[in-house]
């Protein structure tokens, strides 16, 4: 079964279409537990990475049965470095342990090998024909601002795995109105891939109809993707 369907099919067990965000910083985590750690390691990101795990342990051992997924940010993670690097592995660890969907909120966005690296968020990696997965995500967030370049690697991934990808199209920052909604030609096609290059799959025919925001031709390119 692929992931989209365990997704799914727990949405519909709970009744409960909602996901937790898992994106601590210092000023949310509880003072006492906190001091506990600094107390333990000092002041160091070790100590904060152990009280980012602590909390997010307690997060989800009271939603597990309760909610479908988790969504843990990874920046409120590597700003902390390794140990913080470490503690985001750990936490969609113990979320996948308890059942729960994981959805790595990595926002990906590059091409050519370096996007094949980021899509090992997904497939693993092989060690010498072993192959290791040391993220433990089921979905991941990707950015498609670079073309089919940059989403082709984890479309693969994903077929590979049955692991799913989450991508952006229209973002609620204020300022994505600044690329993501110009008007440019709305373009009539077939939206069938013709078995070409990653950047000449696209359509056979093209031509303009009418304006359309950006966001929406990316929607398009998405259903294609998919």
């Amino acid at each position: 079964m692929n992931k989209i369907d365990e997704l799914i099919d727990r949405i519909d067990a709970l009744r409960n279409p909602t996901v937790v965000g898992l994106d601590p910083t210092p000023a949310l985590v509880p003072a006492p537990l906190t001091a506990q750690y600094i107390g333990q390691y000092g002041k160091t990101p070790r100590a904060i990475a152990a009280a980012f795990l602590a909390y997010n342990k307690a997060i989800i051992d009271a939603i597990a049965d309760v909610v479908p997924a988790v969504k843990p940010q990874v920046a409120m993670y590597e700003a902390y470095g390794a140990d913080g690097v470490a503690v985001y592995s750990e936490t969609c660890e113990y979320a996948a342990s308890k059942g729960l969907i994981v959805i790595g909120d990595v926002k990906r966005g590059d091409i050519s090998s370096t996007a094949a690296a980021y899509a090992a968020h997904l497939a693993g990696v092989d060690i010498f024909g072993e192959r290791f997965d040391p993220w433990h995500e089921d979905f991941i967030t990707v950015n498609p601002y670079l073309g089919s370049d940059g989403i082709l690697p984890f479309t693969r991934a994903c077929a590979e795995s049955g692991k799913g990808v989450f991508v952006l199209v229209k973002t609620s920052n204020p300022s994505s109105a600044e690329i993501q909604d110009i008007e440019i030609e709305e373009m009539q096609a077939d939206w069938e891939p013709t078995g070409k290059s990653a950047t000449g799959d696209i359509v056979s025919a093209l031509f303009a109809l009418k304006t359309m925001p950006l966001y929406e031709q990316v929607a398009r390119y998405v259903n294609l993707w998919g």
